[in-house]
C-alpha cells in the first residue's frame, strides 16, 4: 500500500515538474519564436544543399570513372596495335631472308606449332586471318588479348569483407580456368568464318555471339550464362564474390542490360 502511494506521489511530482517546464518554455516563446523558425529553415536549407552536393560528388564519380576506363582501354588498343605492327614486321622480315635463302618458299599467315599438344598463341586479329578461322577442326588456342598477372600487392587492395580467406591463388585459378577459358572459347567460336561451322548447336551461338557483340562493339565480354555454361552449374555466391574481386583489380566490368549480366573486360597491363 505504502508503495503504491509513493507511486501515485511521484507521478504527480513527475506531472508538476513537466507542467512547470512547460510553462517557462511558453513565457520565453514570444522571444526565441523567430529564432528557432530562422533555424528550422537554415537546418532544411542546409540539407538541401548537402544532397545536391552528395548527388553531384557521385555523378562526377562516374563520370571520371567512365573517363579512366576509357582511356586505359585506348591505351590498351595502341599497344596491342604497336606490338601486332612489330610482330608483322619481324614475319616479314624472316620471311624475305628465307626466301632470299631457298628458291622454293611456303607462305603461311601464322606458323603453327609442330607439337599439336602445345596449344598456338595469339592475337585475336592475327586469329581472324589465320587458317585456325576459317578450319571446321576444333583447336585450343589461347590469346594475348586475355594475358592477366595479378600480383601479392594488387591482392591485398582487395577489402578484407570481399576476400575473405580467399588465397591469391584460389583467385589465380578462377581467373586463368573459367573466365579467360571462357573468354578463348567464346572468341574461338565467335571469330571463326561461318562457312566453317558444320555443327548445329556452334552456329546457334555464333549468331548469338555476334548479334549479341552488337550492344560492345569495341569491348570483348562474356555474360553470366556464358559463365554458368562453362562451369556446368549456377554461379554460387562464392564464384560471384570472386568476380566481385576481379572488378575491385579493373580485370572486369559489371554492367546489366535488358536482364543480361555482362563482365566486360577492361585489364590494361
Amino acid at each position: 500500500m505504502d508503495q503504491s502511494l509513493d507511486t501515485i506521489f511521484q507521478k504527480q511530482l513527475d506531472t508538476m515538474q513537466r507542467i512547470e517546464l512547460f510553462l517557462d518554455i511558453y513565457k520565453c516563446k514570444p522571444i526565441v519564436a523567430d529564432d528557432l523558425r530562422e533555424l528550422k529553415e537554415e537546418v532544411c536549407s542546409a540539407g538541401e544543399k548537402l544532397q545536391s552536393t552528395k548527388l553531384y560528388l557521385e555523378s562526377d564519380r562516374k563520370d571520371v570513372c567512365s573517363q579512366f576506363i576509357e582511356i586505359m582501354q585506348k591505351m590498351r588498343r595502341n599497344e596491342l596495335l604497336m606490338l601486332h605492327l612489330l610482330e608483322v614486321g619481324a614475319q616479314n622480315e624472316n620471311a624475305t631472308v628465307r626466301s632470299a635463302q631457298s628458291s622454293i618458299s611456303k607462305e603461311t599467315p601464322l606458323k603453327e606449332l609442330q607439337n599439336e599438344a602445345n596449344p598456338s598463341k595469339m592475337y585475336l586479329q592475327d586469329y581472324t586471318k589465320s587458317p585456325f578461322a576459317s578450319r571446321s577442326k576444333a583447336r585450343n588456342i589461347h590469346f594475348y588479348d586475355f594475358d592477366v598477372a595479378i600480383t601479392e600487392e594488387e591482392f591485398e587492395t582487395i577489402p578484407r569483407y570481399l576476400k575473405g580467406r580467399m588465397q591469391l591463388s584460389e583467385l589465380k585459378q578462377f581467373l586463368e580456368k573459367e573466365v579467360v577459358k571462357c573468354f578463348e572459347e567464346k572468341y574461338t567460336l565467335m571469330y571463326k568464318h561461318r562457312k566453317a561451322l558444320v555443327n548445329q548447336h556452334d552456329l546457334n551461338e555464333w549468331k548469338v555471339y555476334n548479334s549479341m557483340q552488337a550492344n560492345f562493339p569495341d569491348q570483348k565480354f562474356i555474360t553470366q550464362d556464358d559463365l554458368s555454361r562453362k562451369t556446368g552449374k549456377a554461379l554460387d555466391k562464392k564464384s560471384y564474390s570472386k568476380l566481385q574481386m576481379l572488378r575491385h583489380l579493373y580485370i572486369l566490368q559489371e554492367v546489366r542490360s535488358e536482364g543480361t549480366i555482362y563482365f566486360l573486360w577492361i585489364y590494361s597491363k
